[in-house]
């Protein structure tokens, strides 16, 4: 395959233009290699701003996995507890 050059032109809200040429070997790029092109680009600010927003984002999703395994958890001992199938002191489980 012949190298091709990719031009990656990117417009934000205050009108700034960027372009970027990447050198690839096919004539498909990935989105996660557009993506990063034009993240290399930006200045050190807009990159730090993404990556706490990214940061922000997957404690966001833990978080939120958490409480659904929590609410999942506490489903099904409160479907336990009203089937009968658990007769046991719940004070116990958290005794010392």
């Amino acid at each position: 395959m012949q190298d091709s050059n990719i031009i990656c032109i990117f417009a934000s809200k205050e009108l700034c233009v960027m372009i970027s040429t990447v050198n690839t070997q096919s004539s498909e790029i990935s989105t996660v290699d557009a993506l990063w092109t034009l993240i290399q680009n930006q200045t050190k600010a807009v990159r730090n701003a993404l990556a706490k927003r990214i940061l922000a984002d997957q404690v966001r999703q833990k978080r939120k996995a958490q409480e659904q395994m929590v609410k999942d958890s506490l489903t099904r001992a409160f479907d336990q507890l009203h089937s009968g199938k658990v007769h046991h002191d719940a004070r116990k489980l958290f005794a010392k």
